[in-house]
């Protein structure tokens, strides 16, 4: 039988399949431009913390770390006909993977899986740095249904934390609050912000 959090992480998960559905169809009908290189770089980045999160002991809320890599690439492959923003990589973009293939080393030099998932988060929230600017600067061309549905799951998954030790609730933690931080950029002018 599953625990509470084993259903509140798989309920965050397919959430999250939501979200990317919604993201995905915003983008097809061209009201949503993902950032190119952003996408990309989440791609990459979302792989070596799920990776490095499970070798942490994350199990109950694994599956949104999961579901983020598999809708990355995905959401990466349809930025390059529908994306905003040039292909080329810029200095912010070279750190974030030099970053992401630092992790790996480390991980593999050190066999500390928690140091590279604490690595990963960072490079992370710096690969997102641009999709923020931008949805604060032009929110009309980010998808606010799909990143509101990505704070539920955000939510879901903090609830799905069985055991609250620094490496397993730090990527829950920061996921809710770097999705709320997005949804509040896109939506703030329709709540008069």
């Amino acid at each position: 039988m599953l625990s509470i959090q084993a259903l509140f992480g798989i309920t965050a998960g397919v959430l999250e399949l939501a979200s990317c559905a919604v993201y995905i169809a915003s983008i097809l009908r061209g009201k949503t431009r993902p950032n190119r290189v952003t996408w990309w770089i989440l791609a990459l980045v979302s792989a070596m913390i799920t990776a490095s999160y499970y070798a942490s002991g994350a199990r109950e809320t694994i599956w949104l770390p999961a579901v983020y890599t598999t809708c990355f690439v995905v959401i990466g492959l349809l930025s390059l006909k529908f994306g905003d923003g040039p292909i080329v990589l810029s200095f912010l973009d070279r750190v974030c993977l030099i970053g992401a293939i630092a992790s790996a080393l480390i991980w593999w030099f050190f066999n500390s899986a928690v140091l590279a998932l604490y690595m990963n988060i960072i490079i992370d929230f710096i690969g997102l740095v641009p999709t923020m600017r931008k949805a604060y600067v032009r929110p009309w061309t980010e998808s606010g249904l799909a990143w509101t549905i990505a704070v539920i799951a955000s939510l879901l998954n903090v609830f799905a934390i069985a055991q609250w030790t620094l490496e397993i609730s730090v990527y829950p933690l920061y996921l809710l609050i770097v999705n709320a931080a997005i949804t509040f950029f896109i939506i703030r002018r329709k709540l008069r912000f």
